[in-house]
Formats: structure tokens, C-alpha cells, sequence
């Protein structure tokens, strides 16, 4: 029985893969449109990578038939800023490209599928922390695609019983990550000072936005998927919510020189999605809870970026 990946080649596909393997799961696919065999040059020989993308319904059939796939991580999509700019491609990708794996899994008897859905899918002037019971009235387009993908996932859970589980993340921060727009500036600036660049800051010192660190959106995911049922179907996963200038002073604590400095002309970005949400149900349900506090993550992110330029 195999696990599947969509995305399994990127940025957080192939930190859960490494996860998989550490839990002692070995019949992995990465199931990629563009795989990025540099990201997984040391999973290559312990997984499967295949060349698919889930707007092809040959790609994906043939790909659940022929390595006898039961249960996926869906993890394939484009983010906010490129969603923004391509809406078209967003409601292919992220919505029709759900739909498809939801589907395969109804015809293919795939056991259970855990996807992976956004804090974005809740819209400004929520009551915080926001728990599961808020209304989601996203007004950015990637949370559009989100919670319509919620959605499908919950009829097909409904109507034909497929085991639809998911988490909604805040922003991952983690080495190697790749894209544009402002919320990156986490990701950007630890980085970027293990490297030695320079990194003008685009956003002011004050500047906040939840984010979560790759190690430990993972264990959510570890965790959903051992579950051996679940009480809810799609969970809060609250982050941290330091300001930009906190950031900056615990990557100093690691790197006094750190070439990373605030923009002489910050903007300051609309924030459409709250801050702060409840994830007591995760905590509880699921046994989790964060395992990299602010100083933690950015330590551990400086000395993976600091291997991955050694080897």
C-alpha cells in the first residue's frame, strides 16, 4: 500500500517525506509536475519521484494503478501572489486539480486523502483566536480556492465515505522557499543571513504575519494522518505571530553580522486574514502542539540552510 505526495518534490512535500521515512513508511511517491530532484537528492534512492501533473487524469490514474496508491497527501497548488495573478490557472490547479484527486480516489479506492488548506480561507474582522466555527468569507483568491477545495473534499467525505482530512496552515516558513510576495519575508530574511546576502527587509519592524515552521506543519501532518479516526474534519493550526523586527533580532542572536536590514520606504501590506487562531482541538485530538518556539526555528533554519550549502 503506497503513499502518494502531490507537490512531493517542494518545499514542504519533501519535508514530509523525510517525515514519512523517519516514522518508518518506505513505499513513497512524489508526484510532481516539475519535480525537483535537487530538493529530494537525498530521498532518491529511498522514494519514488514521477513526472505528473493532476490536471491530467492519465498522469494520475496511471500513477495510482501502476504503484498501487491507498492514501494521499495533496499538497499541489500555486500560492497567493501567483494566484492573484493568474486566477484562471488558480481555479485549475488548486480547485480542479483537487477535484480530480478526489474523484481518483472514489473510483480507485484510495482510503484516505489529508489535504492541506489555509488560515486564508477566514477573511478580516473575525473574532480572535479564530476557532473552527467561524465564518470562512476569504476575500483573497488563493483562500477562495481553499475553502472551495474544503468544500469538495467534505461532500466526497459525506457522499461517498473517502477519509478527507486536512489542516489549515498558516505561512510555512522553511529553507529553499520559493515564490514572490511580501509574507515570504520570514523565509527570506533567515535565509538569506545564513547565506551571507543581503536582504533589504520590503516590510516595517511592526510588520506581522502568522507563520508556522516547516518541522512543525509536518508533525501536523504526521499526526492526522496516524490518527485512527477523527473528530474533525479540518483543523485550526495556530502559528507564530512575531514582528519583523523580532525575527531579525533572534537570526543576530545566531549571526551578529547578519547583512538583513529594514527598507528605508516600508510598505505596509493590507492583512486579510486574522492573526491568532484556536487550535485546541488539533492539540487535543491530535496530540500536537508546536515544537519550534520562535529562537528553535530560526536556529534550526540557519543550520539547514548552512548543510545544504556544505554538501
Amino acid at each position: 500500500m503506497a503513499i502518494m505526495i502531490t507537490g512531493g518534490t517542494g518545499s514542504l512535500g519533501s519535508y514530509l517525506a523525510r517525515g514519512l521515512l523517519g516514522k518508518g513508511y518506505r513505499d513513497i511517491v512524489l508526484f510532481d509536475a516539475y519535480p525537483n530532484y535537487q530538493r529530494v537528492s537525498d530521498l532518491v534512492e529511498k522514494v519514488r519521484v514521477v513526472s505528473g501533473n493532476i490536471n491530467n487524469w492519465a498522469d494520475i490514474a496511471g500513477t495510482i494503478e501502476e504503484y498501487h496508491i491507498r492514501e494521499v497527501f495533496h499538497l499541489a497548488a500555486i500560492l497567493s501572489s501567483e494566484a492573484r495573478e493568474k486566477p484562471l490557472q488558480a481555479l485549475k490547479i488548486n480547485v480542479e486539480g483537487t477535484v480530480n484527486i478526489l474523484e481518483a480516489s472514489r473510483m480507485f479506492g484510495i482510503q484516505k486523502v489529508i489535504f492541506i488548506s489555509s488560515i486564508s480561507t477566514y477573511g478580516p474582522g473575525v473574532p480572535e483566536p479564530v476557532d473552527e466555527n467561524q465564518r470562512q468569507l476569504p476575500t483573497n483568491l488563493y483562500g477562495i480556492t481553499k475553502l472551495s477545495c474544503e468544500l469538495w473534499g467534505l461532500y466526497y467525505w459525506r457522499q461517498y465515505n473517502i477519509d478527507f482530512r486536512a489542516v489549515r496552515f498558516p505561512r510555512i516558513v522553511n529553507p529553499g522557499r520559493s515564490g514572490t510576495g511580501v509574507a515570504l519575508f520570514p523565509s527570506s530574511m533567515i535565509e538569506n543571513a545564513a547565506l551571507g546576502k543581503f536582504y533589504d527587509v520590503e516590510v516595517g519592524e511592526e510588520y506581522r504575519v502568522p507563520i508556522i515552521y516547516v518541522k512543525d506543519a509536518v508533525g501536523v501532518l504526521l499526526a492526522l494522518y496516524a490518527a485512527p479516526e477523527v473528530k474533525t474534519r479540518v483543523y485550526n493550526i495556530n502559528g507564530l505571530v512575531p514582528p519583523a523586527k523580532e525575527i531579525l533580532q533572534v537570526v543576530q542572536k545566531y549571526i551578529a553580522d547578519a547583512p538583513i536590514q529594514f527598507s528605508q520606504s516600508p510598505i505596509t501590506p493590507h492583512l486579510e486574514i486574522p492573526l491568532h487562531y484556536d487550535d485546541t482541538k488539533a492539540q487535543k485530538e491530535l496530540d500536537w502542539s508546536i515544537g519550534y518556539p520562535l529562537e528553535e526555528m530560526v536556529k534550526d533554519f540557519i543550520d539547514e540552510v548552512r548543510s545544504r550549502s556544505e554538501s
